[in-house]
C-alpha cells in the first residue's frame, strides 16, 4: 500500500515515454483517445483497445473530460484493466474536445484503471489537476521535446 501511496503522489510514476506521444496524428476527440488507447495497448498495458474506447467515449457522451485552458483528461474506471495508468498526447494546433471554455485541448491525458480503485483514481485526477493549474507547467508541456522531458517535469513538479 506504501508504493500506491507514493505513486499517487507522483504522477511520473504513472507515465511510461512509450506512451507518450509528442504529436497526436488525430484531428477529433474520438480519434485521441484511440490513439492514446494504443499507445497502452502497444506497451502492452491494455489488451482491448476497443472495449477501452467504448467505454471512455459513453463517460464523454454524459460529460466531456475537456477540463479547459487547452487541456483534457479523458478518464474511466473499467472492469478487467489491471492497474491506474496514463497515456499522454499533445497537439500543436489543438484538438476539438468539447472543453467547457470552448476551446481545442493541445495536451490530453488519458487515464485509466481498474474498477473498485475509486480512492487512488480520484487522488490521480486531483494530483494532476493541480499541477495542470500552473500555466508555467503547461507551457513547459507544451515545449518539452522528448517523452522523457515531459517525465522530468512532472518529477521536478514532485520534488
Amino acid at each position: 500500500m506504501v508504493v500506491m501511496g507514493k505513486l499517487m503522489e507522483n504522477i511520473s510514476g504513472l507515465i511510461d515515454p512509450r506512451c507518450v506521444r509528442l504529436e497526436l496524428g488525430a484531428g477529433r476527440k474520438q480519434e485521441a483517445v484511440e490513439e492514446l488507447l494504443r499507445l497502452l495497448s502497444d506497451a502492452g498495458k491494455i489488451d482491448n483497445v476497443d472495449r477501452c474506447l467504448s467505454e471512455i467515449m459513453e463517460r464523454e457522451r454524459v460529460s466531456s473530460t475537456g477540463v479547459g485552458g487547452g487541456m483534457a483528461i479523458p478518464h474511466r474506471l473499467i472492469a478487467g484493466v489491471g492497474e491506474i495508468m496514463m497515456a499522454v498526447g499533445r497537439k500543436t494546433k489543438g484538438i476539438p474536445f468539447d472543453s467547457i471554455d470552448g476551446k481545442p485541448a493541445h495536451l490530453i491525458f488519458l487515464i485509466i484503471g481498474p474498477q473498485g480503485r475509486n480512492s487512488e483514481y480520484l487522488k490521480v485526477l486531483s494530483t494532476l489537476s493541480r499541477h495542470l493549474n500552473d500555466r508555467g507547467f503547461f507551457d513547459a508541456l507544451m515545449k518539452a521535446k522528448t517523452p522523457d522531458e515531459i517525465i522530468e517535469l512532472f518529477k521536478e513538479r514532485e520534488r
